[in-house]
């Protein structure tokens, strides 16, 4: 009975981690997204605009242009190499795989416990399934168990690895900046 109590808790605490992992991994995602996809519709707006008004940047608008749409390549290739998006689903289903065989622990706990082969085939589903995807991060663990929280660096650092897109979208506005002003001059 005590394997299984320990196999009840881990498996519960490991669940719980992984869900606040994917739904990290899904903020990212859609941090990214949002991002790179402001940042490709600033610099098109940008190239078109600067047909009409070469010097809309400045003498050396169309090297600045042509570096911000560099850095955006290199972002999306990277950002599509983390594949945040493809983790968090199976972030998610490694998770809901593990919550599955949690509430059997649980359930085999209010029952009265289970024999040692039940035990022993739980905790070896439990290790298939901790095979079966990536680990949570300590700012998951944390997160999902404030109480157990050893620091706050941690969950900093993973809250600011988040919104450091949507900071990223100052980029954009930046290069939108000259052609609304342009349009309101010329309008």
């Amino acid at each position: 009975m005590h394997d299984l109590e320990k196999l009840a808790a881990r498996s519960y605490k490991t669940y719980r981690s992984r869900l606040v992992a994917s739904e990290r991994l899904q903020s990212r995602n859609q941090a990214w997204n949002a991002c790179l996809l402001s940042l490709s519709v600033a610099t098109t707006l940008a190239s078109v605009a600067l047909l009409s008004e070469p010097e809309m940047y400045g003498s050396a608008g169309s090297t600045i242009l042509v570096c911000v749409s560099i850095m955006a390549l290199v972002a999306s290739l990277v950002v599509a190499g983390l594949n945040f998006g493809g983790r968090s689903r199976d972030m998610f289903m490694n998770y809901r795989r593990i919550q599955t065989l949690s509430v059997e622990a649980e359930a085999l706990l209010i029952r009265g416990g289970a024999n040692a082969d039940e035990v022993d085939q739980l905790a070896a589903r439990y290790d298939s399934l901790l095979d079966d995807s990536e680990n949570h991060t300590e700012s998951d663990y944390q997160r999902a168990f404030p109480d157990s929280a050893r620091g706050a660096w941690p969950i900093k650092r993973a809250k600011l690895l988040t919104v450091a897109p949507y900071s990223a979208l100052l980029v954009p506005l930046l290069v939108i900046w000259p052609i609304l002003t342009w349009i309101i001059r010329v309008g």
